[in-house]
């Protein structure tokens, strides 16, 4: 009962935004959709956090908020986990919870993250974008990854971070 009421939350949290949702947002469903119903497997991973890139921007006020709330969170732990050089499963829910692991794809020396979007913003915002913290993420892996990696790109750039 308990994690469908965590779910119901997240859920209701996010009603604010969509009135806003426009074509880039379309298109990133339509891609995670692809993303989840293509994989050939998926795999926990210690990603560093300078190789964690978004794929899209925060920029609704909610998430904003909601960023900026992890951030803090990060912040007043931030000592003791880069001592740990790693932000681990456990941690990030203790610290940073969510319904979701943060979830990525392999794109050369990059992880393109398609969820946690809100929490990577967060750790950067916490450690510097330079940060050499180990963090862990569910990688989801392809035979042939070229179509969801030109497709992520993409999104990536229609949220001008390409």
């Amino acid at each position: 009962m308990s994690l469908l009421r965590q779910w119901w939350s997240y859920l209701l949290s996010k009603r604010s935004e969509v009135a806003a949702l426009d074509y880039k947002d379309a298109y990133m469903a339509k891609v995670i959709l692809d993303i989840h119903r293509l994989r050939g497997d998926k795999a926990q991973a210690l990603v560093p956090l300078h190789a964690l890139a978004p794929i899209h921007r925060i920029d609704r006020e909610n998430a904003r908020q909601a960023t900026s709330a992890r951030a803090q969170a990060l912040a007043a732990r931030r000592e003791e986990l880069l001592a740990r050089g790693r932000l681990d499963l456990a941690a990030l829910a203790e610290i940073i919870p969510s319904v979701s692991q943060i979830k990525v794809v392999r794109d050369g020396e990059r992880w393109l993250a398609f969820e946690g979007n809100g929490r990577l913003y967060a750790m950067l915002e916490a450690f510097g974008e330079g940060c050499a913290l180990l963090v862990e993420v569910e990688e989801y892996r392809f035979d042939r990854p070229h179509k969801i990696l030109r497709r992520l790109r993409r999104v990536r750039r229609l949220n001008t971070l390409e």
